[in-house]
């Protein structure tokens, strides 16, 4: 049995993202076994991926520094006698962690980051936007050159265990939550300023939905200041919105995102949750784009809303989002209406998948 360690510790999106490749390698290598190291809060996206298991290593606290780093190699060092490592972050830590290996003799594989090619796409002038990768393709291609081929198997590559799946019952019957209507699920927020639609735009939205389709809206998210303002929509119309963010574990998440007909997102980790465990999506895209590599894995063009470059050629200015806008007025963002979003949230709602 090959034994395979991957190094990966963030962020959130770039984790999950390794889920697919996980499952399709294997499915297709019979004889491969895979430790991923990551931080322990991801650990729940791998449940159920055989001969998949988790080293939770909490950089944050117990491995922290370079001190923190060589402690953390010497236990994966003794966890398991790994025949292959790939680096799948190229990250200072994982530097570090892959060139001690490779001096006790181990085979190392570094994914290609397009580190170049993302930034000519970016670059305020002269861009380059030949769609690149997905990064998906780019975890797949490392495990190529480590000598593992496969197809990527198609989806639904989340799943959750019969213990969340009764967790969230208990949840949906505690608030009398029944499907009578279309579940939509609304993920507002990002990282980065340039990846958030307008917040004062969502009341509006919502009332449009009511109006056209009374739907109940599920609000994802997390952290003080979103549950805050999931709280002031709960309170403008409880009768349809319902606060996720604090309420479950992220197998109960998943479990709901399941259930969905439609999560309507930001590109965000929420956005990738929802791809990968099945559910139809709607993101909504400010200043970074779908062909850096990022996109709704797996769906088409219906499930991304954005200003067209030829309309905004400052589109994207940046990889992975930022708090300032080269023109000053976030126009990729406020030029998409409150008419337009509803609009393509039914027509999402309608189309066949």
């Amino acid at each position: 049995m090959t034994k395979i360690l991957i190094l990966r510790f963030s962020a959130m999106g770039d984790v999950l993202l390794l889920v697919p490749v996980l499952r399709s390698l294997v499915t297709a290598h019979t004889k491969v076994e895979v430790v991923v190291a990551t931080r322990p809060r991801f650990a729940a996206f791998f449940t159920g991926i055989e001969r998949v298991k988790v080293f939770e290593a909490d950089v944050d606290t117990r491995f922290t520094g370079f001190f923190g780093v060589r402690k953390l190699f010497f236990a994966l060092l003794v966890k398991e006698d790994f025949d292959v490592i790939i680096d799948m972050h190229d990250h200072l830590r994982t530097l570090i962690l892959r060139n001690l290996f490779a001096l006790f003799g181990k085979k190392v594989i570094v994914f290609n980051k397009g580190r170049k090619e993302k930034k000519a796409f970016t670059r305020k002038q002269n861009k380059i936007t030949t769609p690149l990768p997905h990064t998906i393709q780019r975890y797949q291609e490392a495990f190529e050159k480590a000598g593992y081929s496969f197809p990527v198997i198609p989806g639904p590559y989340l799943f959750t265990n019969e213990t969340a799946r009764q967790h969230l019952q208990k949840w949906l019957n505690k608030y009398a939550l029944v499907k009578n209507g279309p579940w939509i699920g609304l993920a507002p927020f990002a990282l980065h300023q340039s990846k958030i639609w307008p917040l004062a735009n969502y009341p509006g939205l919502i009332q449009e939905l009511i109006r056209k389709i009374n739907p109940t809206i599920f609000l994802f998210g997390g952290g003080d200041h979103e549950i805050k303002y999931f709280h002031d929509l709960q309170e403008l119309f409880p009768k349809n919105c319902v606060t996720v963010a604090g309420q479950l574990k992220m197998q109960q998440e998943i479990a709901l995102l399941q259930q969905l007909d439609l999560m309507v997102c930001t590109d965000s980790s929420n956005m990738h949750l929802a791809t990968l465990a099945g559910t139809p999506v709607l993101s909504i895209w400010g200043g970074t784009h779908p062909d850096v590599g990022f996109g709704p894995f797996g769906q088409g063009n219906e499930s991304i809303l954005q200003i067209d470059q030829k309309e905004l050629p400052c589109r994207p200015c940046s990889v992975y989002g930022k708090e300032k806008c080269h023109r000053g007025d976030f126009a990729c963002l406020t030029r998409i209406s409150i008419e337009i979003v509803s609009k393509r949230i039914t027509e999402r709602l309608n189309s066949p998948e």
